[in-house]
C-alpha cells in the first residue's frame, strides 16, 4: 500500500512537470475571455471537463479530467462563475477553480433610489433580470429595506438572491444601529423608514437632515400633511424635477399633499444616515422649508415667510427668463 502510494506521488509529480513544461508557455498566447458557471450539479470532473472542452478554454480533456481525478483535485473545486481565456494554461485554471476565484461584478446604488432604478442597473450589469428583481422585491414589501451600497455579485445570480444579500445588509446596519434606540412618536421600525425615505429624498446636505426631520415631526404632531414633494413623485411612479399644482391632486395613499401622516409605506431606500436624522432630529420650532434650487433649502417658522420666499423665487426666475 505505502509503494502504491509512493508511485501515486511520484507519477503526479511527473506529470505535474510535464503539465507546467507544456502549458506555462500557452500563459502569454492566451485567446479572449470567457464566461463559465461552475454550478453544485455540474461539479463532477466528467462534467466539469466537457464544459471546459465546449467552450474551448481547456486542450487535452481527458488528460485533464484523468490528472485532477488522480490528485484528488475535483473535490476541491468551488461553485461558481469564472472568467478564463481560450487555452487558459492548466496551473492558472486550476487555481482560480480550487481557491474559488469566481468573477463577479460590482454595483453600486446610491441613497434614495427605489427599487425599479435598483432593477435597471442589476440588470444593465447583467447580474440579474430587472422584471424579476422589481417583483420579488415588490412581492415582500422590500421598498425601504434594500441598503444602498456596494455588492459583488456573479453575473445571473437568482432575483432572490439578490434581495436576500441586500435586506441582510439592511438588518446588520439596522441592528447595529439603531436596534436598541427609542424612536420618536412610538414609531416602529416600518414608520422610522418610512420617514428616512422622504428625508433622503428631500435632501442631499448632511446636516439638513436632522433639521428637516424636525420640520416633519412637528407637522406630524400638530397633525398637519407633510406635503413632501417626493412623495407625490413616488405616487407618480417617476422622480418628476419639477411638480405641478395638478401632480399635487394625484390620488394615491403616498401623496402627502392630500393624506395626512406618513405614507402607507418607505418611498426609496435610505442611507443610514437619514435614519439617524429620525432617531436624532433637531429640535426646532420651524414648520416649513424651500429648496433653494443648489440642493440646499430655506427654513421658515411661519406660512406668510414661507410664501414671500417663494414670491421671492418665482419674481427672480422670471428677470432670469427675461433676460
Amino acid at each position: 500500500m505505502f509503494r502504491n502510494k509512493k508511485l501515486t506521488a511520484l507519477l503526479a509529480a511527473l506529470m505535474c512537470g510535464a503539465v507546467l513544461a507544456w502549458e506555462l508557455p500557452l500563459i502569454r498566447r492566451s485567446g479572449q475571455e470567457i464566461m463559465v458557471k461552475i454550478s453544485r450539479e455540474s461539479k463532477t470532473a466528467r462534467e466539469i471537463t466537457e464544459s471546459l472542452k465546449e467552450q474551448k478554454i481547456l486542450k487535452h480533456p481527458r488528460l485533464f479530467r484523468f490528472f485532477i481525478k488522480l490528485l484528488g483535485w475535483d473535490k476541491k473545486i468551488r461553485v461558481g462563475t469564472y472568467l478564463f481565456r481560450e487555452n487558459e494554461a492548466w496551473p492558472m485554471l486550476l487555481r482560480k477553480l480550487i481557491n474559488g476565484e469566481s468573477f463577479t461584478v460590482k454595483v453600486t446604488f446610491p441613497e434614495g433610489w427605489r427599487i425599479e432604478q435598483m432593477a435597471e442597473r442589476l440588470e444593465s450589469s447583467m447580474i440579474t433580470s430587472a422584471a424579476d428583481f422589481t417583483a420579488g422585491a415588490k412581492a415582500g414589501k422590500m421598498e425601504g429595506f434594500l441598503f444602498p451600497s456596494t455588492y459583488f455579485f456573479e453575473p445571473d445570480t437568482p432575483a432572490p438572491k439578490v434581495i436576500e444579500v441586500m435586506n441582510e445588509q439592511f438588518e446588520k446596519m439596522w441592528k447595529e444601529r439603531f436596534e436598541y434606540l427609542k424612536p420618536p412618536k412610538k414609531f416602529g421600525k416600518k414608520e422610522v423608514v418610512t420617514l428616512a425615505s422622504i428625508i433622503e429624498r428631500e435632501t442631499t446636505v448632511l446636516k439638513e437632515k436632522p433639521l428637516i426631520a424636525g420640520v416633519f415631526l412637528n407637522r406630524l404632531r400638530l397633525g398637519w400633511r407633510l406635503e413632501a414633494d417626493p412623495t407625490v413623485q413616488y405616487a407618480l411612479a417617476k422622480w418628476k424635477e419639477r411638480l405641478t399644482y395638478k401632480d399635487t391632486k394625484i390620488k394615491s395613499p403616498y401623496n402627502t399633499y392630500q393624506n395626512a401622516g406618513l405614507p402607507p409605506g418607505p418611498i426609496a431606500n435610505p442611507g443610514a444616515d437619514s435614519i439617524a436624522a429620525v432617531f436624532y432630529p433637531t429640535k426646532t420650532e420651524l414648520m416649513y422649508f424651500v429648496a433653494r434650487g443648489d440642493g440646499s433649502h430655506e427654513f421658515f417658522k411661519t406660512l406668510a415667510e414661507h410664501n414671500r420666499y417663494r414670491a421671492l423665487q418665482k419674481k427672480n426666475r422670471k428677470a432670469k427668463i427675461k433676460k
